[in-house]
């Protein structure tokens, strides 16, 4: 419902100032059996790979999970998600609320620190 009113009010051209009312990109589905979730810019959408500040961390767990995060100066700002990797709600969160992730290095993909525990 509130895509049909989005859109109906940009192809009025009207400006009615509550602004954008999806937060964040996502999409969900399934690909040859695995579930796929896109969060955010997932693909680095508006970055430069090689600009200082953007970096991109990649955990894969050959025919289980593969996740990507795009980072742009220490924040979340999107992921790939292809799975069962539990970590939907959490990066959505992330990247929601913008925090800085410097702290955690590369260890924010690490299956052993248990994220939700400090973000969700």
């Amino acid at each position: 419902k509130a895509q049909g009113a989005w859109a109906a009010r940009c192809m009025l051209g009207r400006e009615d100032g509550l602004g954008d009312p999806f937060e964040i990109f996502a999409h969900a589905t399934s690909f040859l059996g695995h579930k796929v979730v896109l969060l955010g810019r997932f693909n680095a959408q508006g970055f430069r790979i090689d600009d200082e500040g953007v970096r991109v961390l990649v955990r894969t767990t050959p025919g289980k999970e593969y996740v990507k995060v795009v980072l742009r100066h220490g924040r979340m700002q999107g992921a790939v998600l292809i799975g069962e990797t539990d970590l939907e709600e959490t990066f959505e969160n992330l990247i929601l609320n913008g925090l800085d992730l410097s702290a955690f290095g590369d260890q924010i993909l690490d299956p052993d620190v248990d994220l939700e525990d400090f973000f969700d």
